[in-house]
């Protein structure tokens, strides 16, 4: 028997139920989804970090899906409460297409998430493929947060290599499965010199003006070109809303190889 009641409190698990057809069985979502926007109007039953586990239980879920380690505790109340949960703690690209096919076991449509992942993978691939035609790779860095300065997580960095991009700290990226652990220092970043910044601040608004008082930013090749660039938090979204994050990386690392050619 397949759950007919699901609450989503990661933000991006409605996209992929609504493309597998089981968007009509969930009964609440996370305040932070933002698509697809037929999800819009169901029950907003918690944030990201913090939930009610009352407002939860309220919509008789048969299943309540969470991510990363930040829900952990609302992972373990539901579970006090004796709600079965499946909680998802993504780290590579390559996680997101594994969640896909998991769910598509989860509620029934196993063929429907086959599908859904060649055609993501066919995407993903496309742009690759532009990326290696590049005549040179720039160095990229992505900011996480701001006080700690935290780089980006691996599938950011994945994103980026597959843009063209070489995530300049791309080693803490894919070591660090926790914040604590990708936690730079400002000379860090002036010393790995990007020629390109992407930030995304976890729901808070980036502050350029902020990013460039630092001592040496203004100076970086990245800001010095222009080319310092917020992104939109769905990037922080282990889901399909990624492909589209690649997109933007990847015209972002073309206009400076451009620019670049242009200059020289």
């Amino acid at each position: 028997m397949y759950p007919e009641r699901i609450v989503c409190l990661a933000a991006e698990i409605p996209e992929i139920l609504h493309r597998l057809g089981a968007l009509d069985r969930v009964v609440g979502i996370s305040a932070y989804t933002t698509r697809p926007v037929e999800a819009l109007s169901i029950r907003k039953v918690s944030g990201f970090q913090h939930g009610s586990v009352k407002r939860i239980l309220e919509v008789r879920p048969d299943v309540v899906i969470l991510t990363s380690s930040v829900q952990q505790k609302l992972a373990a109340e539901l579970t006090a409460e004796g709600v079965p949960i499946l909680h998802f703690n993504p780290h590579r690209l390559e996680d997101m297409f594994r969640t896909i096919l998991l769910l598509g076991n989860v509620v029934g449509q196993y063929e429907q998430a086959v599908t859904y992942v060649a055609e993501l993978r066919e995407q993903v691939e496309e742009i690759r493929q532009s990326a290696e035609a590049l005549p040179w790779h720039p160095r990229v860095y992505f900011e996480e947060w701001m006080e700690p300065i935290i780089a980006g997580t691996a599938w950011v960095s994945d994103l980026m290599e597959i843009a063209g991009g070489r995530d300049v700290f791309r080693e803490r990226s894919i070591g660090g499965r926790r914040a604590s652990r990708r936690v730079v220092e400002a000379a860090d970043v002036v010393a790995a010199a990007p020629d390109v910044v992407f930030a995304s601040w976890c729901g808070k608004p980036f502050n350029q003006a902020a990013f460039l008082a630092r001592p040496g930013f203004a100076d970086l090749p990245a800001a010095r070109n222009g080319h310092v660039v917020e992104l939109s938090g769905e990037v922080l979204q282990c889901g399909p809303m990624l492909v589209d994050s690649l997109r933007e990386m990847h015209e972002q690392v073309r206009r400076v190889v451009a620019q670049a050619r242009v200059d020289h």
